[in-house]
Parts: structure tokens; C-alpha cells; sequence
């Protein structure tokens, strides 16, 4: 797992660098707002829910709640018109005493429909073993993995979310760790559980 705490790292540390010529004092405060990166997926500088804003893809195929002091990867971030979308973003909870990133896959092709393997490629990210509970939310299918480990090092969770009408789906992956300077932390806790939720059930596609 030594690669999935080394993108972690990188995930967090990669920020645009550059700086718009807008008014910045106009602007929300929150890290969301101060990446010019990250805020060119934000819906709207209001807050959707207490704490998230509306992320928009750029395929314009779906949209998710984004957290306001997280940032998007600008080096892992690439997209091809409106099938396919790749990135990552990620905060530090200090007050957790943990990092966290949230990697997401969209496609909207046939393949998607091929569950099985949407499932190996997801797991193989992780080395994860595991099987998948599947659950039907709404106008979409979700397959969830168990639990993954629970040590000092690592804890990670994964999910596929299919549309139910159409062929749009996005593999969904949640990596945590101990901040670098903590001797150990609780990597998963009802505030990171509620935090997963909310983002994971939020994922509407765009019909």
C-alpha cells in the first residue's frame, strides 16, 4: 500500500500555483475557492450543504458534493470530451489527525454494464480481495466493499455507482491515512463514515 499513501501525499501537496486576475477578497475562503483549479468545478460559491459545494464535471455528465477545504489534483486530472474523466482530491482533518483523498473514475460507454470487471479493476487499485454488496439508490445501482483494513497505516473503501438509466457510472475510491506527524490516529470514525456518505449517495448523473 506503500503507492496508495505516496499518491496521497502527492494528491494533497498539488495545487494549481497560479493565481486568476479576479478579486480575490470576493471569493469564499475556504481552500475550494482559493485553488483556481479547484474552483473552476464550483457550481456556485454558496455552499450546497453546511461544509460542501456542488462539484460540476466537466463531461457535464454528473455532478457530487465537494468538500470546502478540499483541493483537486491538477496532475491527476484528465478527461477525454464528455466519456471519460479522471482525478483525485483530497484535504488533511487535523482535527481527525488524518489525510484523506477521494479518487473518481467517470465513463459513459457500454462497458460500464459489465459489472465484473468494472469490479476487478476497481479492486486492483487496492489489492482488495473483498466482495461487494449491491444496493439499488434511487436512479442508481451502488456496489460497495466491505470494510477495508484497520491498522495504522491505511484504511480504504470502494464503490461503483451505475446509472440505472443510462450508460454513466463512476468507480469511487477512499484512501486515509495518519498525517505525517501523528504516531497513530483513528482512521475511521462516525465523522469519516458520515463524510464518505454523504459524498458517495450525493454522485447525480446528468441525464
Amino acid at each position: 500500500m506503500k503507492k496508495i499513501i505516496l499518491l496521497l501525499t502527492i494528491v494533497l501537496g498539488m495545487t494549481s500555483g497560479c493565481e486568476m486576475s479576479i478579486d480575490q477578497e470576493t471569493l469564499p475562503k475556504s481552500r475550494a475557492f482559493k485553488d483556481e483549479f479547484t474552483r473552476e468545478f464550483m457550481k456556485s460559491t454558496e455552499e450546497t450543504e453546511e461544509g460542501y459545494y456542488t462539484f460540476e464535471s466537466k463531461t457535464k455528465g454528473y455532478t457530487i458534493l465537494f468538500p470546502r477545504n478540499a483541493t483537486l489534483s491538477v496532475g491527476d486530472y484528465s478527461a477525454d470530451k464528455d466519456k471519460l474523466e479522471s482525478l483525485s482530491f483530497g484535504e488533511e482533518r487535523l482535527s481527525e489527525k488524518i489525510s484523506y483523498f477521494i479518487r473518481l473514475n467517470y465513463e459513459d460507454n457500454e462497458i460500464t454494464d459489465e459489472i465484473d470487471t468494472k469490479l476487478k479493476l476497481l479492486s486492483s487499485g487496492t489489492d482488495y480481495e473483498g466482495e461487494y454488496k449491491k444496493i439499488e439508490k434511487g436512479d442508481k445501482v451502488i456496489y460497495l466493499s466491505d470494510d477495508g483494513p484497520k491498522n495504522k497505516d491505511y484504511y480504504y473503501f470502494l464503490a461503483y455507482v451505475k446509472s440505472a438509466a443510462s450508460n454513466k457510472a463512476i468507480r469511487f475510491s477512499y484512501v486515509s491515512n495518519c498525517n505525517v506527524e501523528e504516531q497513530s490516529c483513528e482512521l475511521i470514525t462516525e465523522k469519516a463514515e458520515e463524510r464518505i456518505n454523504k459524498i458517495l449517495y450525493s454522485i447525480k448523473f446528468v441525464e
